[in-house]
């Protein structure tokens, strides 16, 4: 009896590779394009901001990253001017543009 090994199997590597492709199809249609906030909305954003750092009260901040929008809550405890970027529970830093929504 002659043993074909490996190559009995050879079709079935084309599954894994189309696996991977369906993957990466499901992700991408996952992604969403970052929302553009009008010039009220960063008004509001930056005085609730402000508020939330000053009263240091729990708050929700919704934040948009690679092509995703994702929600942490915490308090603000810094708020640098300079690079734009904000410390919530002093470990996670965020950069304002970053920011979509805040709910205290």
């Amino acid at each position: 009896m002659n043993d074909r090994g490996i190559i009995k199997w050879q079709p079935f590597a084309s599954l894994i590779s189309s696996k991977e492709v369906i993957n990466s199809i499901l992700k991408g249609k996952n992604k969403i394009e970052k929302p553009i906030l009008s010039s009220d909305q960063l008004e509001t954003l930056n005085a609730l901001l402000k508020e939330s750092y000053y009263t240091q009260s729990q708050t929700i901040i919704y934040y948009f990253k690679n092509n995703q929008i994702y929600k942490i809550t915490g308090i603000i405890t810094e708020i640098n001017q300079n690079t734009k970027i904000i410390t919530i529970n002093k470990q996670i830093k965020l950069h304002i543009s970053q920011i979509l929504q805040i709910n205290t």
